[in-house]
């Protein structure tokens, strides 16, 4: 029996260390090829923007509850986009864009889909899953501009049949509104899916709701585990479905 397969991006399709060291690099290489100043201020840049990203979006998730779903939550997350590419500006001397928000998804976007930091073992496994006659949608709390692009660089576009994202869920993945709009997006009930995650209190409202969870901690990972099946590679997925 077919089922829909909702898999998480960073933790199981993709590699965020080696997301993260290619970013730094393609994002110095853009930058000093538009602005001049060379790689190592760019890096500097990226890595003094970056931490600061990280903390602020730390307080994001600190909002209330009803701040994470909704326009609120896009207000916020363009707050922190626009926020961002200010901070990139100071630090490097120069006048910022008009559109900030816009400035920034453009440029994630060719930074990410330049990018192949999937696991090795996505690939084949997606195929063979696909081959079955399963769905497979990506539920990320990222952007389209990171999301997609981050498929697109590994080559596995192609593979997905829809992408829940930041602008389509409207909400953080710890929220039941999140995958009741993946549900919609899908035309599934909760029963007929399968969540994959590597974060148990993403699982937990997606489970709530009735979908069949199953939390893939690679191997090296420090994650919380949940009560359900644990996997340690994507492979294992399989016998699961």
């Amino acid at each position: 029996m077919s089922c829909c397969v909702f898999l998480d991006l960073y933790g199981v399709l993709v590699d965020s260390r080696v997301m993260g060291a290619h970013y730094r690099r393609r994002m110095a290489e853009i930058l000093d090829r538009r602005y001049g100043g060379g790689l190592v201020k760019w890096e500097k840049i990226h890595d003094d923007a970056w931490a600061w990203y990280t903390q602020e979006g730390a307080r994001l998730d600190a909002m209330p509850p009803e701040g994470r779903e909704g326009d609120a939550w896009i207000e916020a997350t363009n707050g922190l986009e626009e926020r961002w590419v200010q901070r990139v500006f100071e630090l490097a001397g120069l006048p910022p864009p008009e559109d900030r928000v816009r400035f920034s998804r453009e440029l994630e976007s060719e930074i990410v889909r330049g990018i192949d930091a999937l696991y090795p073992d996505v690939r084949p496994t997606l195929e063979r899953i696909k081959a079955q006659g399963h769905r497979l949608f990506l539920s990320t709390n990222a952007s389209r501009s990171n999301g997609e692009n981050a498929l697109v660089g590994g080559g596995i576009r192609d593979l997905f049949d829809g992408l829940v994202l930041l602008e389509v869920a409207r909400a953080k993945k710890d929220r039941p509104f999140y995958w009741q709009r993946a549900f919609e997006v899908a035309a599934v009930r909760p029963n007929e899916a399968v969540i994959v995650d590597d974060v148990a209190s993403y699982l937990r409202p997606a489970a709530e709701l009735g979908a069949r969870c199953i939390q893939l901690i690679r191997k090296g990972a420090e994650r919380k585990r949940g009560p359900w099946p644990i996997i340690e590679t994507l492979e294992a997925l399989r016998e699961h479905l």
